[in-house]
This record gives structure tokens, C-alpha cells and sequence, in this order.
């Protein structure tokens, strides 16, 4: 088990955990701040971070922007990454393939998945991590994959 995933466990659970873990998550890779993913969950193989509609993420029609959702779903994807690759493994990603398919009007639920069998092969090889976005009433905003680069680490 990674670190981070260990850490995870051990605060989700606890009083404001989830939300020291978020702050924590924004620390170490700071380039997701300007969203400020919320994480809802963090296991093998699947990840989920909530993203909150404010001015500050939205375009100029009012919905919630593209790009802004696009850093959402590499939040979910690092967080599923980490609590699924194995040790002695590294992971990079290598693009973003998304598709737009209706208008981010509200919060965006960011979800991040894989299967077992993804990830399980020899070094070095590719895994698609599938992701999807959603308004909380369940209408799919976007959804699309991010491909990873899985090597051994040095």
C-alpha cells in the first residue's frame, strides 16, 4: 500500500478527515488548487473527487469550465493511480482524451476507474484509466480516459 493511500485510510474516517486530506492533496501537487477537489473516495481502482461550481472555475456562459473539469478528472485518475500501482512501479501520464457531452451547470462528481487485469503485466505498459464526470443528478458531462505510462521505478 502507498503512503498516500495509507494516510487516506487513516484520516477518511475521522472528524474533517476527508477535507484535511483534500487541503493536503492541493499541497503536494498545487497545480489542482485552483479547483479544489474535494476527495469523496480513494482505493485500488477507483477514485472520486467532487468539484464545486464558483466563479472562480467558471467560463463565460456561466457553466462550469472545460479545462477546469479536465483537472478534476487528473485528480481522481493520481489518486487511483497511487492507491493501485504496485510497489517497486512509477506512473506518468501521457495525454487526456475527453469528450464534452452537455453543459457542467452545477458541481461535478469526477470519477476515476480501472480493472485489476489493467494492471497487471509487465513493465513497461500503458493503462487507460477511464474517467467520467457527472452533475449530482446524474446527467454525464464528460467522460473520456487518460492513458498512464507504467514503468519500474529507479
Amino acid at each position: 500500500m502507498t503512503s498516500t493511500l495509507q494516510l487516506y485510510r487513516t484520516l477518511a474516517d475521522r472528524p474533517l478527515g476527508r477535507r484535511v486530506f483534500s487541503v493536503g492533496y492541493m499541497l503536494k501537487a498545487p497545480y489542482f488548487a485552483s479547483v479544489r477537489p474535494w476527495v469523496v473516495e480513494m482505493g485500488p481502482h477507483r477514485a472520486v473527487v467532487q468539484l464545486h461550481k464558483r466563479r472562480r472555475v467558471q467560463n463565460h456562459l456561466g457553466t462550469m469550465h472545460a479545462i477546469a473539469v479536465a483537472n478534476g478528472m487528473e485528480a481522481a485518475m493520481g489518486l487511483l493511480a497511487e492507491a493501485t500501482i504496485d510497489p517497486g512501479k512509477r506512473w506518468i501520464p501521457r495525454g487526456i482524451q475527453l469528450d464534452y457531452v452537455a453543459k457542467a451547470r452545477g458541481d461535478v462528481r469526477c470519477v476515476a476507474q480501472t480493472d485489476a487485469d489493467d494492471w497487471d503485466r509487465l513493465s513497461p505498459h500503458e493503462v487507460r484509466v477511464r474517467v467520467s464526470g457527472a452533475l449530482p443528478d446524474g446527467t454525464e458531462v464528460v467522460r473520456g480516459f487518460i492513458p498512464l505510462w507504467i514503468t519500474d521505478a529507479r
